[in-house]
């Protein structure tokens, strides 16, 4: 394992970094006193830094760093808030003189907390930072949401910026540049980023939020996909498919009315493999849309099937089509809501039940397929009207776990 360092200037910022390591396997210590780290281990520094004045910042970072760097790390990672408070130019600037990297990477969105950069703005909850209640933070007011400006006014260095464009085609680089700031509306926009500039093979002081440092793991430490099965109808099952279309999760739909007119299942299965196989976190979903159920029910209709035997028709074919779809691929496990779903799943994989492991979220539980074909398989499934819009997304980072 790969040993990092990062450095917090709070408490709660150190451990909402450092369990992005121990989902990962990685063990890993927060300490408050650099004088405790150790050869060969993890560790995150908590420097209480954030609401001291700056000059004492600068000299408190540059003693700490200078007793942490006499150990090898393989990555530094100067962890700051995802809302820019804080001393932040002063910490990287001390930082900077005493590693001595090849280049300074800024990315402080946090898209799974609503903190993103478009265009350069830094915005929480799609509000411009600077107009939100952390511009009248009484410690350290944030008076800049132009990404490329903050740094450049806090460190006194040029800077060049990447747009989201240029990250979501994959097309930038930034050869001859020291400090470069991103802008990132998704983790895929961060993943991005990490997979460019780890293939530099240059010495980096990687600057970001819990959020850049989750896509840097991901792309170190890549995991099997997740495959989701939606057989839920709820309101809340669609907005939670809503929400997963924004996060790099493909949608493979699962046209009931199409099958029952008698379509091929194999294009779907196809689909699902070839997104699964390139890496992709995938949801097979029955119903986009109400409408899609609408349909499904006249098409059975048309051909004297009743509504309970489409919904049946439906729950075999989830089941029938997500085995040939595991059989092909490599999962970290499978996510899924729908009762009905789950166990016409659990009997086409002719599993005898499942062991519990946890609980990942109210009434979410975390198991262990066993018998069957797939023994060992993680398993989350969930009722389809309970969690918020976040609770798919939440539980598919949760299979991907180190148990």
């Amino acid at each position: 394992m790969d040993n990092f360092l990062i450095i917090a200037d709070d408490f709660t910022g150190a451990n909402d970094t450092g369990v992005q390591l121990k989902k990962r396997g990685i063990k890993t210590n927060v300490i408050l006193n650099h004088k405790y780290i150790n050869a060969g281990r993890s560790y995150v520094i908590d420097t209480e830094s954030r609401n001291i004045p700056q000059n004492e910042a600068y000299e408190k970072m540059k003693n700490i760093v200078s007793t942490a760097l006499k150990f090898k790390f393989d990555y530094v990672y100067k962890k700051i808030d995802s809302t820019l408070r804080g001393n932040i130019g002063a910490e990287i600037k001390a930082i900077k003189e005493i590693y001595k990297p090849d280049i300074i990477i800024f990315a402080p969105a946090y898209p799974d907390n609503e903190r993103v950069t478009i265009n350069g703005i830094h915005l929480m909850n799609n509000v411009p930072i600077t107009k939100t209640e952390i511009a009248n933070d009484p410690n350290k007011p944030v008076k800049e949401d132009n990404v490329k400006r903050f740094l450049e006014l806090e460190t006194g260095e040029k800077v060049i910026h990447i747009k989201l464009k240029d990250i979501k085609d994959e097309k930038f680089e930034f050869q001859n540049h020291d400090f470069i700031s991103f802008d990132a509306e998704t983790k895929g926009d961060l993943i991005n980023i990490s997979k460019y500039v780890l293939n530099l093979n240059k010495k980096v002081l990687w600057v970001g939020s819990a959020g850049l440092m989750d896509a840097m793991l991901d792309v170190l430490y890549a995991t099997n996909p997740v495959l989701c099965l939606i057989g839920s109808v709820s309101d809340i099952s669609r907005q939670q498919v809503k929400y997963l279309s924004k996060r790099r999760i493909r949608i493979v739909r699962l046209d009931i009315a199409s099958l029952l007119n008698g379509m091929n299942e194999s294009n779907i299965i196809s689909q699902a493999v070839n997104s699964l196989n390139n890496g992709y976190d995938t949801a097979l979903v029955t119903a986009l849309s109400h409408n899609d159920y609408d349909m499904a029910i006249k098409v059975g209709n048309e051909k004297g099937i009743s509504k309970e035997g489409v919904s049946k028709y439906t729950q075999e074919i989830i089941g029938k089509i997500s085995k040939q779809i595991i059989l092909r691929t490599k999962l970290s496990g499978v996510f899924i809501t729908g009762g009905d779903a789950s166990i016409s799943f659990i009997k086409y994989v002719n599993a005898y039940g499942t062991e519990i492991i946890g609980e990942v979220q109210t009434g979410i539980p975390l198991e262990i397929i066993r018998g069957g074909v797939f023994n060992g398989l993680k398993i989350i499934t969930k009722a389809g009207a309970f969690g918020n819009k976040e609770s798919i997304y939440y539980c598919i980072q949760k299979i991907k776990e180190t148990l």
